[in-house]
């Protein structure tokens, strides 16, 4: 059930939120986001609530959980919930708060019935959360780690698999059996298998087109181990070698992600990275084809904090966990993104996708 070995990590996580929500000087908080919820209990279940106060922490579960969450919970008290406005009406006359914090990515609906069980002054304040889970503990780094190992493996067999013929999405569902074969939990996002011109497209769905010689083919994918994701994006050529005009993109592309990669360190502004790969590009005259920004967090979901662009307020620190991947994407021709995973140590990064970018082509 739990990614991380015991629960003393949990009750760290906690300790910190408590703290966090003395310093804002809210009463408590209600924690209803599923990755929040497990981050800070290390239960998966598709619905609960957890209650935190300063002092005290209450996770309310439903039948369906209660003896799983009983098991799995050691650093809080675990109640049953048989009706949620009922639970949190109760909590509310045990602890009698006047200020509320909930997450504001929260459904509308249920921040109403919130409200209506705990009258208080409701403050928007999941950036709390956010804040803690930007910096990985060690034991989620190595599970980020693991996660990236186990995505190049089966990369690697996928590539072994290409064969004329055969379509982009029957190369996507052949990525999804030999990950489900490897343990994986789950894909981290629906793999992208962008062939040809489709590779201009940076979220492409695969479709039935049949891959093609002297064709790019950009394959984007990710996966869920010990509940933490990895992602990685690689290109490669097709039968024979593509037109030249893409192998110029590609050594660009490659060029910009490792002087942007070779940057990542404590201190650095993410808007720097943006603008140290978006300036090898502009060199190049490519930067008007790179439409996104030049990465994003990674850990129990595929995006989180921070975001790499040039409007990010964000310096790196140490912990942190990120994709770096700059993309042209040239219309009717084709596309080349570089993704590398990438952890942010004390002394400057460590790279945690392996398989490599040196350019290659694919026998058909």
């Amino acid at each position: 059930m739990n990614g991380v070995s015991t629960s003393k990590e949990y009750a760290r996580r906690l300790g910190r939120l408590q703290r966090a929500l003395a310093r804002r000087r809210l009463d408590a908080m209600l924690v209803f986001d599923r990755a929040n919820s497990y981050y800070l209990t290390g239960l998966r279940a598709s619905l609960s609530y957890l209650l935190v106060t300063p002092r005290e922490a209450v996770l309310y579960a439903d039948g369906r959980y209660i003896e799983t969450a009983r098991a799995v919970v050691g650093h809080c008290e675990v109640r049953l919930m048989k009706s949620a406005p009922e639970a949190l009406a109760q909590w509310r006359g045990q602890f009698k708060p006047r200020t509320m914090g909930f997450e504001g990515s929260s459904p509308w609906g249920a921040v109403r019935q919130w409200r209506e069980s705990i009258e208080a002054d409701w403050q928007e304040a999941g950036d709390l959360i956010a804040e803690l889970r930007l910096i990985k503990s060690p034991a989620e780094a190595r599970l980020i780690a693991d996660s990236a190992w186990l995505n190049d493996q089966v990369y690697g067999e996928a590539l072994a698999s290409v064969r004329a013929g055969q379509s982009e999405r029957e190369l996507a569902r052949r990525i999804r059996s030999l990950a489900d074969d490897a343990g994986a939990e789950r894909l981290a996002f629906e793999t992208i298998v962008a062939a040809g011109p489709n590779s201009s497209r940076p979220h492409y769905e695969p479709a039935d087109q049949p891959l093609a010689a002297r064709e790019l083919l950009l394959i984007d994918m990710g996966l869920v181990h010990g509940g933490y994701c990895s992602d990685m994006t690689r290109v490669v050529g097709l039968g024979r070698r593509p037109p030249a005009r893409l192998e110029r993109v590609y050594e660009a592309v490659l060029e910009a992600e490792e002087a942007a990669l070779a940057a990542v360190a404590p201190g650095v502004a993410c808007a720097e990275l943006d603008a140290i790969a978006r300036g090898r590009l502009k060199a190049r005259r490519l930067a008007n084809y790179f439409s996104h920004g030049l990465g994003h967090g990674v850990g129990l979901e595929i995006h989180e904090g921070p975001t790499l662009n040039a409007r990010s307020k964000t310096v790196l620190r140490a912990g942190m966990v990120v994709t770096i991947e700059p993309g042209v994407y040239l219309p009717g021709l084709g596309g080349v993104r570089i993704e590398d995973l990438v952890l942010v140590t004390r002394h400057g990064h460590k790279v945690l996708s392996r398989t490599p970018k040196g350019f290659r082509t694919l026998d058909l």
